[in-house]
């Protein structure tokens, strides 16, 4: 299981008040924006999903 994770509201845009963190394996980080692979689901979010999210999403 990644030690990473995001909130789903770094893909979705939505109110992070309302949505999931969920687990993911960063694939590429440049610092700026890293592309992830989901590793879990969440409400909006499943797993095996690739998703573009900025680096600072990115939870250790």
């Amino acid at each position: 299981m990644p030690n990473t994770k995001i909130n789903e509201a770094a893909v979705t845009g939505g109110n992070p008040d309302y949505q999931v963190t969920v687990p993911v394996d960063v694939l590429e980080d440049d610092g700026t924006t890293a592309k992830v692979r989901i590793e879990g689901c969440g409400i909006h979010v499943r797993q095996g999903h690739i998703h573009n999210v900025p680096s600072t999403a990115i939870h250790r």
